[in-house]
């Protein structure tokens, strides 16, 4: 087995400016939601007596928005039409970043699921559905909507077969879109229903559910053992498929490659609801192969993002806050990603934090030599809350204030040395004499200083009280100082 390797909340900021292109089957998902208190008179049916009646996009349209969520640039080309069902699958893809590119196929309606709900429980499944393929005029439109998507020098870019076996995506659309592709070098990722896996060949990465890959492969089995799995890569490793991504429902997921298989094991939590959860992983992996990431990589980001929707009723949207939710609230402070230098990171690093209520503690200061005064100010600031982020002087901001032998350390050192204080969260660095603009900029809920500062004289205290902050003086050692420490005097206390 190959080890993970690690996912950092800055991979997943890195989904910024990505492109993903979505090509499948839309759906429309209704969801009537009530409680059964009574049996019918009529027959021995539930009654249901509605509470709720909300509409959600499903199939290609949900993956598209929950790539969207992750803030990668988004275009879905899929078929509805322009039906009661077909205007409000385009009301909730508008403003959600989608850029949509509608086909039609003849007179075929749109398609709609309605599911009747119990309290948490799924009672009976209505769909709606014309299966009328994709003419070759529509096949046509479709392929050039992907291309013109595309574009000619693509970079940063991903496309996905969302493949729901309902009439939009022939074997001969899907052999264009995949050898565009291979053109370009843009990876494809593939949600299957076709039980060939032939349809897909030159795909860089399929995903199918165990049971999909049983039927694919033809193989009978009860539980995803190894002898099964080499079975399954045999057969569906085929036609230059780079890799299968296997969905094993609470298990995890089985990433099968040429030459090895990683088990990445699905988080323990309360299941309310499957449905969309395979566009949740979707979205997840193909954001992550465009912003760059390795397949064991981009596939444990899907397997998070499947996680949390699971986690949730109904077809839900997870976006890249709750991915770094995921990465930072539940991580223990050595997962921290630690040193980010850029101030946009940090502050929706920050943002994450504060919106699961944690309070966010600010200090700063050169920290030329990191000595006990130093330790104690952080020991005390991480005590007024849950994340202590230390913002450190630029080397040239440091000359300005301490004079040119300033600093003794440059500052990658003093950045590191700190990142290493098991009390700080997130080093960052400033290069202007003060932190006025970087306080401004994460909007810390406490700011800390010594007592060499009087609270009226604290950068940034006047701002932090207008979002409802406040500033907190922490006594400093007696003797103790870098300037006494440089000249080699020896540092006596008490």
């Amino acid at each position: 087995m190959s080890a993970l390797p690690p996912i950092t909340p800055q991979h997943i900021l890195g989904f910024e400016g990505a492109r993903v292109v979505v090509i499948g089957d839309a759906m429309l998902d209704r969801y009537v939601a009530g409680a059964v208190d009574r049996i019918s008179p009529e027959a021995p049916i539930p009654v249901l007596r509605v509470r709720q009646d909300r509409s959600v996009a499903g199939g290609a349209a949900n993956a598209a928005m929950n790539i969207a969520a992750l803030g990668v640039q988004t275009t879905l080309v899929a078929a509805w039409a322009d039906d009661e069902a077909g205007r409000e699958l385009e009301r909730l893809l508008s403003g959600t970043g989608v850029v949509t590119s509608p086909i039609r196929r003849g007179a075929a309606a749109t398609i709609e699921k309605l599911r009747v709900v119990a309290g948490m429980q799924q009672i009976v499944r209505v769909d709606r559905e014309d299966l009328t393929p994709l003419d070759a005029e529509g096949a046509d439109a479709a392929f050039a909507a992907v291309r013109a998507a595309v574009g000619e020098a693509p970079s940063r870019t991903a496309i996905v077969v969302s493949d729901y076996a309902k009439g939009m995506l022939s074997e001969d659309l899907v052999a264009r879109v995949i050898d565009l592709a291979s053109e370009l070098g843009i990876p494809v990722v593939v949600d299957p229903k076709s039980t060939d896996i032939r349809k897909y060949r030159g795909a860089t990465i399929v995903k199918p559910n165990f049971a999909e890959a049983l039927q694919m492969s033809g193989l009978r089995a009860d539980a995803p053992d190894d002898e099964t799995l080499d079975l399954i890569a045999e057969r569906l490793l085929i036609g230059g498929i780079g890799s299968l991504a296997i969905s094993l429902s609470a298990v995890g997921v089985e990433v099968i490659e040429t030459s090895a298989r990683t088990r990445i094991p699905t988080r323990a939590r309360l299941v309310a609801d499957v449905s969309g959860a395979g566009d949740s992983m979707i979205a997840g992996i193909s954001a992550g192969l465009a912003a760059g990431l390795s397949t064991l990589q981009a596939v444990q980001v899907g397997n998070m993002a499947a996680g949390i929707a699971c986690g949730r009723p109904g077809t839900a949207v997870v976006s890249s806050a709750d991915l770094l939710n995921e990465l930072l609230v539940e991580s223990s402070p050595e997962d921290r990603p630690g040193t980010i230098e850029d101030w946009d990171e940090l502050a929706q690093l920050v943002a994450v934090e504060k919106d699961a209520g944690k309070t966010v503690v600010f200090a700063n200061g050169v920290f030329d030599l990191l000595h006990a005064g130093h330790v104690a100010l952080l020991r005390e600031a991480r005590s007024l809350g849950d994340v202590l982020v230390v913002g450190v002087n630029s080397d040239e901001s440091t000359a300005r204030l301490k004079g040119p032998t300033r600093p003794l350390q440059p500052q990658a050192d003093r950045m590191s040395v700190l990142e290493a204080v098991r009390y700080v969260d997130f080093v960052t660095v400033f290069g202007e004499d003060t932190p006025r603009e970087l306080i401004r900029a994460i909007r810390p809920d406490v700011i800390v200083k010594g007592s060499d500062y009087r609270p009226d004289q604290v950068v940034g205290g006047e701002d932090a009280k207008a979002w409802g902050g406040r500033v907190h003086i922490v006594n400093l050692l007696d003797g103790v100082s870098t300037t006494r420490l440089s000249q080699g005097q020896q540092v006596r206390r008490g």
